[in-house]
């Protein structure tokens, strides 16, 4: 039998976030990273977080080698708990010290103890038939890794998210180890697409370092500085320009000051003693020698950078002459909360920084050039582009092409569209199910589940309850039809509620009229009936659509103990 490895993505491919994919070899599998998704706020609202449908890894999680985490972003982490304890307990759990250090607060609120297996860069280890080994790369957290996986075809090699900060000495890439792999021969390269469409290369972290240090120098109040919690690298460059210019550092907001904690506890970040003061500290110090750190880019509300805007932060005050800096990129679909923002902090007297028009963020994702240099050194027989929306799969295809790979050594996938790779080239393999389940609370439920639905309607147009009494065999109306309204804008609610409840009412005669003289009453159908009726009301009224909830109430007249629904 020919040997064949399987690709399977279940996530990231034609989206961001939700990374996870499947190798499949020798009937076993190896899953590489397991990540959320954050909710979209006005389609999805009340959910908690959007996590990959796991489901063909769990149906075969006998089979299931191990789990590798490339690196500690939410987007590659966030959802491992939910996978693992679906998976057998001695499923190992495989990735850098802090990678494993962040993975482990997830499987502790998940109750899960797995197996942890650390490994450092250039490390070579067995995982089932798996031969691994692990490539160090640069990216906006630190200690992430690519993952070689190595069979007699050749290597297939997942980059991880990475970019080629040539000028970054503390995290080097290690070029030489792709540019060995592409010497020995490279069957696939799963390779971060998300940039594929900007030109030229990523800007190193130490120019933003020198922007910031000039921005810091500059500055006359106090500087108040909003990044992700896990931008180490970031955080890394802001304590160095805090230092040349003899400002202190303060750490504000819960993640970002758990994420230093624990960074600083594993020797991945070096802040002198009398470089930081703490918050309550900070207020003795003068304006021009401080710098806040805080959570809140994105315009999170209940950030750090967020109460401070509007007025609500316990010990920080925005002050007129304070600069605040936003270093991070706009997330697409927070542009409206970030403006709010930045509106508010201008109100107050602060001057607002940001990488739209200042040079205080980079990104963690190589661009177009990055890209180019990865195909070049590994020479790989295909290229899978992975991590990103279609558009830049599909641009990092074509830059494939502009190098000379021929259209068949470029395999664009979808979620779920498996590819299998064996001595006779590259095929289409099994489309599997793939998707995505929705945490709400403590419950998982799919993206059309009625109760999302139900929500939508709700914000949408508003709510109508609609309360009927009826004897237990639904031949009398016991009390007039009652509709109470809310969310619903009118001149006159109870107006409103009146007419609707005559509509009900009308309702429910004609439906009693047509119960056969034996024929048992139907609930479902007055359910119906009624909701028909009553959203006609609105939509010729006031051009509304709101919810109507039907509340039906039996009653069963001889001992008047009301039932809920058609007595048996």
């Amino acid at each position: 039998m020919k040997s064949a490895i399987k690709i399977i993505p279940l996530g990231g491919l034609g989206e961001i976030g939700l990374n996870c994919l499947a190798l499949e070899y020798q009937d076993h599998i190896l899953v590489i990273d397991a990540g959320l998704m954050f909710p979209d706020a006005d389609t999805m609202p009340g959910v908690d977080l959007v996590i990959p449908d796991f489901s063909w890894i769990i149906e075969r999680g006998e089979r299931v080698s191990g789990l590798v985490l490339t690196h500690g972003h939410e987007d590659h982490i966030g959802a491992a708990g939910y996978l693992m304890r679906e998976l057998p307990k001695s499923t190992p759990v495989l990735g850098t010290r802090l990678t494993l250090a962040l993975a482990r607060e997830k499987f502790k609120d998940a109750h899960l103890d797995p197996e942890l297996l650390e490994i450092t860069p250039r490390q070579r280890i067995m995982a089932g038939p798996f031969d691994l080994e692990f490539i160090r790369v640069n990216h906006s957290i630190v200690d992430g890794v690519a993952v070689a996986v190595n069979t007699p075809l050749g290597a297939v090699i997942h980059t991880g998210d990475f970019k080629i900060d040539q000028a970054n000495s503390e995290d080097r890439i290690d070029l030489y180890k792709f540019a060995e792999y592409g010497e020995n021969g490279v069957l696939a390269l799963l390779s971060d697409s998300t940039n594929a469409d900007q030109p030229g290369c990523t800007d190193s972290e130490t120019i933003i370092g020198r922007t910031l240090e000039q921005i810091f120098r500059g500055a006359d109040g106090r500087v108040i500085l909003a990044c992700f919690a896990s931008s180490l690298a970031r955080i890394r460059q802001v304590a160095k320009a805090a230092r040349a210019v003899g400002r202190k550092i303060v750490f504000e907001g819960r993640g970002m000051v758990h994420i230093v904690k624990l960074a600083k506890s594993l020797g991945y970040l070096h802040i002198d003693e009398e470089d930081e003061v703490s918050l309550a500290a900070s207020g003795d110090l003068p304006s021009d020698q401080l710098v806040i750190v805080a959570t809140g880019s994105q315009g999170e509300p209940m950030s750090a950078l967020a109460r401070m805007a509007h007025g609500e932060h316990r010990q920080l005050i925005i002050r007129e002459g304070d600069t605040v800096i936003l270093s991070a990129r706009f997330i697409p679909g927070h542009e409206k909360a970030i403006a709010q923002l930045i509106d508010l902090f201008y109100r107050q007297g602060a001057q607002v920084v940001d990488g739209r028009r200042s040079l205080v963020h980079s990104s963690g994702h190589g661009q177009a050039e990055e890209l180019k240099l990865m195909l070049n050194l590994t020479r790989p027989r295909y290229l899978v582009p992975v991590h990103g929306e279609t558009r830049k799969l599909v641009k990092h295809g074509e830059l494939a092409l502009s190098l000379g790979w021929r259209e068949e050594q470029v395999k664009i996938l979808k979620n779920g569209q498996g590819l299998i790779l064996d001595e006779d080239g590259a095929r289409p393999g099994e489309t599997v199910d793939s998707g995505r389940k929705l945490v709400d609370g403590n419950r998982l439920g799919e993206p059309e589940d009625p109760v999302l639905q139900s929500r939508l309607r709700l914000a949408g147009g508003g709510l109508a309850v609609v309360t009927v009494a009826l004897s237990a065999d639904g031949r009398q109306l016991l009390a007039a039809p009652k509709v109470a309204i809310s969310g619903v804008h009118y001149e006159s609610d109870l107006d409103l509620s009146l007419e609707a409840a005559a509509v009900a009412e009308r309702a429910v005669r004609d439906w009693q009229a047509e119960l056969g003289p034996d024929q048992a009453p139907e609930q479902e159908e007055l359910e119906a009936r009624l909701q028909k009726e009553v959203r006609l009301l609105f939509r010729h009224s006031i051009s509304r659509r709101p919810a109507v909830w039907p509340q039906i109430i039996f009653v069963n007249v001889q001992a008047g103990r009301p039932e809920t629904g058609i007595p048996s």
